[in-house]
């Protein structure tokens, strides 16, 4: 497997209020006194294909699953299990070339199980994704149509007995009982909805709607549904609705013009914070996704945001580090560094015990930023 790897030079200082760190070859010439550390950002070309998407890390297992979505196939990666650097890769098909594999999620109430989303054939699979062996193809063991003509599964997730999915093609949100299909409930969305979360404190389920720039907040299993529009002087395009540090939180993406560098945590009652990035490589980010250190990682409190060029060729594709206060309300730090292949249009992240990794989408490439435990 190819693979590229660049060492970045990173001051250890205090960035207070706000102000923003940013990786570059001239950082550690800024302050030649302050304490200096290393870190290793790697990029691992991939099979090419039109998109790459969502990564999953395989519970209990040093293997990643990755979904190609043209020709469709399930990329798997074996990672030293202490490195974390992927020392194999695999790639099998899953279902027709136009299926177009999307989402993927790991299931609770099946161990080691891996929920995905077929795009293209409208379908729910799940997978037992063989984590004996690199070579063992993976093995679909439930093949779920979508009821009623809904079309277009994007993100998927496991919530109890139910999973949640976008359903972009028909632009609805379906909650489906995975052990009765024949129990499920539509909700119609506007264009497009993109992401699923569930508020931790308040359970209801709340879906973004990039085209419209809007949340849908569904308040399952009893209540109508509403809409929480994003106010346009933060920005537009909510993409990444992930829980996390006791709320939900979003990422606006912005548009053709750029990016606001602007993510909001919404509260049990569906208020909305907004936080502005401010260090020079993130505040005109556009934000796709949000990630959360995974259980006791020694880091923290903080999140991970990926900024984008999926919408605008004007901004960077980026990974940003932020840190808040303890009451998970004011940024306190921001790291950020630019991932080495510009205009990637890079997707997703995935947080592991030392690593971030991010898919690449339109360069068929994994970027893995290691990042040592305790880091703070």
């Amino acid at each position: 497997m190819d693979r590229r790897t660049f060492q970045r030079g990173l001051v250890a200082l205090g960035a207070a209020g706000g102000a923003g760190l940013a990786l570059g070859p001239n950082t550690a010439s800024a302050a030649p006194s302050a304490a200096l550390r290393t870190r290793s950002l790697r990029e691992y070309a991939l099979p090419e294909a039109e998109q790459t998407h969502e990564p999953v890390k395989v519970p209990g297992a040093p293997l990643l699953l990755i979904t190609q979505w043209y020709p469709s196939r399930l990329l798997k990666l074996s990672l030293d299990p202490h490195t974390e650097q992927v020392t194999g890769l695999a790639q099998f098909p899953l279902g027709d070339d136009t299926d177009l594999p999307h989402g993927l999620a790991a299931s609770t109430r099946y161990p080691g199980r891996i929920w995905a989303t077929l795009e293209g054939a409208h379908h729910l699979l799940l997978l037992d994704p063989a984590p004996h062996s690199l070579e063992a193809a993976p093995q679909v063991l439930r093949d779920i149509p979508l009821p009623d003509g809904g079309k277009g599964p994007h993100y998927v997730g496991e919530y109890g007995d139910l999973l949640w999915a976008s359903l972009k093609g028909s632009n609805e949100v379906l909650a489906i009982d995975h052990r009765h299909p024949e129990r499920h409930w539509f909700f119609e969305a506007r264009a497009q909805p993109i992401f699923v979360g569930r508020h931790p404190v308040s359970g209801e389920f709340y879906a973004s709607q990039d085209k419209a720039s809007s949340l849908l907040r569904i308040p399952f299993p009893s209540g109508r549904t509403t809409q929480i529009e994003v106010p346009p002087e933060r920005g537009a395009t909510p993409v990444g609705v992930i829980a996390g540090l006791g709320a939900l939180w979003v990422a606006l993406l912005g548009t053709e013009d750029g990016g606001t560098g602007t993510f909001g945590r919404i509260d049990e009652h569906g208020r909305i914070t907004w936080y502005r990035l401010s260090s020079p490589m993130a505040r005109s980010a556009g934000l796709l996704h949000i990630a959360f250190d995974p259980p006791k990682s020694g880091r923290g409190p903080g999140l991970w945001l990926l900024g984008s060029s999926i919408i605008s060729d004007g901004v960077l594709d980026v990974i940003v580090r932020v840190e808040l206060d303890r009451s998970h309300r004011r940024i306190v730090s921001e790291e950020a560094v630019a991932l080495p292949t510009q205009l990637s249009k890079a997707h997703r992240l995935l947080v592991t015990r030392r690593s971030v990794f991010a898919t690449e989408m339109h360069s068929s490439t994994l970027a893995q930023l290691e990042v040592p435990q305790g880091h703070r």
